[in-house]
């Protein structure tokens, strides 16, 4: 039998609010790299971003939101990192390469250990948000990030991760928005969308992700997918629908810019899961390369108007 109040186990969220933001009061800026769904490429994106901006020159963390499926740590070489732990209880954030200063759920794990939420019994599934929340803001606020220019999150997939972390978050945050060009996916990455609009959370820009593919034998691009682009998201789509013959509508209706198309390079693949940097190998001037170099770019100089109208 479950016999701990809810009250017990967590902590008041205005509490750990004001402590996430105590932790983050030196971080200028702050990049949710987010999507509809899994299986788009936002982790590869998020690591190659927070590379790239690193070497723009930026003092860069990165933070692997997705607890659950934590992989930020492997494209980074570092599983099996030790955590610092001071004697007041805080978390060191884990020294990557580039100068990165990373933290991930995976540091605490051991092995290929999965997380489990809900007992031997299924006693706590009832809780099973509550905790997953509480523990994403627990490992932000307690990890020491020091002077950050850029705080790159690693978002997990699902239109309701934002308003689960955004709440915790101070207002120099915003969001990049990773999806391939599949109907498919767009319809989760419009949900997501209409969930940041909702909040009012700013949206630097969409990401086209593995649209091409490069070929390992001449270099060439090509499609990957259909012709579907991501641009389509703002636009009414209509198709017929084979199982009655009839048009219909997929209507997206969200202004967007598509800030960049990155191409599925196999290298780009490769790196990931031998744990090193696309950016500092292979990926050096290739298509791919050049294409996460130039999205740095644009969230570098992405200005986000304040309430009072000063910017990034």
């Amino acid at each position: 039998m479950f016999e701990v109040e809810p009250s017990e186990l967590f902590e008041d969220e205005q509490a750990v609010r004001e402590r996430v933001l105590r932790r983050l009061a030196d971080v200028d800026r702050i990049v949710v790299v987010m999507s509809g769904k899994g299986g788009v490429g936002k982790t590869a994106v998020s690591v190659n971003l927070a590379v790239a901006l690193a070497q723009r020159g930026r003092k860069v963390g990165l933070f692997d939101a997705d607890l659950n499926g934590p992989s930020v740590a492997k494209m980074l070489g570092l599983r099996g990192q030790p955590v610092r732990v001071s004697s007041a209880g805080d978390l060191g954030a884990v020294p990557g390469p580039v100068g990165l200063r990373v933290q991930s759920m995976d540091f605490f794990l051991q092995g290929n250990q999965a997380l489990d939420w809900d007992g031997p019994e299924g006693q706590g599934a009832a809780l099973r948000s509550g905790l997953e929340q509480s523990a994403t803001a627990d490992l932000l606020g307690r990890t020491d990030w020091g002077a950050l220019d850029v705080l790159v999150i690693d978002l997990a997939p699902g239109a309701d991760r934002l308003p689960a972390l955004s709440r915790f978050l101070p207002q120099t945050a915003a969001a990049v928005v990773v999806t391939i060009p599949s109907q498919v996916a767009l319809l989760s990455v419009d949900r997501s969308l209409r969930r940041a609009r909702e909040l009012r959370f700013p949206v630097i820009g969409l990401v086209e992700n593995m649209g091409t593919s490069i070929c390992a034998k001449c270099g060439a691009e090509q499609p990957l997918f259909r012709d579907t682009l991501a641009s389509e998201i703002s636009d009414t789509q209509t198709s017929i629908d084979s199982q009655t013959n009839h048009d219909t509508q997929t209507n997206f209706g969200l202004q967007i810019d598509v800030i960049a198309r990155i191409p599925f390079d196999r290298n780009l693949a490769a790196d990931a899961d031998a744990g090193f940097l696309f950016l500092e190998g292979k990926g050096r001037g290739s298509i791919a390369g050049r294409a996460l170099a130039e999205l740095a770019a644009r969230v570098d100089a992405y200005e986000q108007p304040g309430p009072e109208g000063e910017s990034w």
